[in-house]
């Protein structure tokens, strides 16, 4: 029962007729002095169970008074924490966002160093992976509106990711080199052998890619680095793609290939980088 019910109460009725009857007594007695000793032990003999009642209730009235109080004051208090918690997490919130923004933005610097010649696009936050995609595509939060066109390719400090596949004003997606839809012509750094990174559903499941159409007589061994070959214009030369993990022969036996694990950890990205332009873009290595 709350406070403002007790005061409707009939309980608190009563009280209150009792306090009146007692005020009345007491009254009376003072008026009456030292002659009323008699009248005044019967009276209080006779109201001994009514203050007794009269107690009872009184203590029921401070214990619910407590209680609202003490309920009002926990409300008011874990209401503070409350507020104090959403403060916490809004600033730590903020200061994730700062410490990702800070290693983005210290990831770009890293490629520049290595690059001087690289326009690179804002820091792209990665929005959502493409449904049922085996291959790990995804969409980043820019578009046309930020410079990014079809065919750009998708890097890190670390390698190539990928390419931009689709593109709106302010959104893209980005298939990676783990597809089958993604040709990428490479060159093994070690022995010069070359060939073209192109994924398989069998290898993407396993986070793996594949270097084909490698000439036979190729020379591939397990560690080496594979990057890109540079050849089409569509890519720099010299991105990391790849580590061999396992080579072998086709079935044909005409050509060789590799398997590659990614030097991008492409499960761990938060923030990648689009590659806007460089040297030699659009000019294939066969041209002037």
């Amino acid at each position: 029962m709350n406070v403002r019910d007790f005061f409707r109460s009939t309980r608190f009725r009563v009280l209150l007729c009792i306090v009146a009857v007692l005020t009345g007594m007491m009254l009376y007695s003072v008026k009456q002095g030292t002659h009323t000793d008699g009248i005044t032990k019967v009276l209080q003999s006779l109201t001994a169970p009514v203050r007794s009642f009269s107690a009872g209730i009184s203590r029921s009235v401070s214990e619910t008074l407590d209680t609202y109080f003490l309920s009002k004051a926990y409300q008011d208090e874990n209401a503070l924490l409350r507020e104090q918690i959403a403060t916490l997490n809004e600033q730590l919130i903020g200061y994730d966002d700062a410490m990702a923004e800070l290693e983005a933005l210290r990831d770009q610097l890293g490629i520049k160093e290595d690059n001087p010649n690289y326009t690179l696009s804002e820091p792209c936050t990665l929005l959502m992976p493409i449904t049922n995609d085996i291959a790990g595509g995804f969409v980043i939060q820019q578009g046309t509106a930020d410079g990014i066109t079809v065919n750009a390719p998708v890097i890190c400090s670390q390698g190539l990711i990928g390419v931009v596949t689709e593109v709106s004003e302010h959104f893209a997606t980005v298939t990676t080199i783990l597809s089958p839809e993604l040709s990428v012509g490479a060159v093994v750094l070690q022995t010069g052998d070359s060939g073209i990174v192109e994924g398989t559903l069998t290898q993407a499941a396993d986070g793996k890619t594949k270097l084909i159409y490698v000439d036979e007589a190729a020379t591939l061994h397990a560690g080496d680095l594979v990057m890109t070959a540079g050849t089409t214009g569509l890519f720099p030369y010299g991105i990391p793609i790849g580590n061999i993990v396992e080579t072998g022969m086709e079935e044909t036996g005409l050509t060789a290939y590799a398997i590659l694990e990614p030097s991008v950890d492409l499960e761990a990205l938060e923030s990648v980088s689009v590659l806007l332009d460089f040297e030699g873009k659009g000019v294939a290595f066969h041209e002037d």
